[in-house]
């Protein structure tokens, strides 16, 4: 059964901080969970410093599109560049530090920050990393349509890398009046990057995000003339409660205060301010 649509917004691209433009999708404004936040970002120079993180995955997929890598450091010794088309995970768990920012201050780097939610059960599992080059992300091509399989399995095809939560994230570019089918779990989006398309009777265009029932199984997408490139996410939600402390995410309060104290006692390990 293919799943209705319950929310459609035209959203727009947003100055947040000198260096940062983005639009924001929240979890708790949007109905996107296990997914917590869906930043599409414009970056052009280190905005946030090396901070942590706890109780979460965050991803970093840079945009093929990208004018700039990114570098990524992170207190268990990774320094790596998230190149255009490649991706990054840090599955914080306990809690790490980490810090991205362009490769060159000035050049745009284009792409997304996602943070993926934990299940309790999963909330302080060790801390690791995942990265993939472009050439590392799998894709599936066919005449109508090039899929990258950014997490997850479409049509068989997985990359190399799973994280603690299983979701599906799908980087699309559909032919001009050609359509896909993708297999859904209970909650789906779809988030517009260029071209226009259509999903039943709703519009996609950039910036556009399309929030689907959790009933059915399936989502149908279609390109109109100038065909359509987009964001597809899917997952199951863990219907937990859900405690916020800046970068930190848990369950209970209880769970919160005990991670603000571990931070305070140093068990994140440190990163410092990159040097060049």
């Amino acid at each position: 059964m293919e799943k209705t649509i319950v929310r459609t917004n035209d959203l727009k691209v947003k100055q947040a901080f000198p260096g940062l433009r983005g639009v924001d999708i929240m979890a708790h404004a949007y109905p996107i969970e296990p997914f917590l936040v869906f930043t599409e970002f414009f970056m052009d120079k280190p905005v946030f410093g090396p901070h942590p993180h706890a109780g979460v995955s965050v991803m970093t997929y840079i945009l093929p599109d990208s004018k700039e890598s990114f570098i990524n450091r992170d207190s268990q010794g990774d320094f790596s560049f998230i190149e255009p088309g490649g991706m990054h995970i840090m599955q914080a768990g306990s809690g790490m530090h980490h810090d991205e920012f362009p490769k060159v201050t000035g050049n745009v780097a284009h792409g997304f920050q996602i943070w993926i939610n934990h299940a309790d059960k999963d909330r302080f599992v060790n801390p690791a990393s995942m990265h993939a080059s472009a050439k590392e992300i799998p894709e599936k091509v066919t005449n109508d349509y090039r899929v990258r399989v950014v997490h997850g399995e479409f049509e068989g095809i997985t990359p190399g890398y799973r994280m603690v939560t299983d979701v599906n994230l799908f980087h699309v570019f559909l032919q001009p009046d050609k359509s896909i089918l993708f297999d859904a779990m209970p909650m789906a989006f779809a988030y517009g990057l260029s071209g226009t398309g259509k999903s039943n009777d709703n519009i996609i265009r950039a910036q556009t995000l399309i929030n689907y029932s959790l009933q059915g199984e399936q989502v149908h997408i279609r390109s109109l003339g100038e065909g359509l490139e987009f964001m597809f996410a899917t997952g199951t939600p863990h219907n937990e409660p859900i405690t916020y402390g800046g970068p930190f995410v848990m369950t209970t309060p209880e769970q919160m205060a005990e991670t603000q104290r571990r931070y305070a006692r140093g068990e994140m390990g440190t990163l410092e301010p990159y040097r060049g």
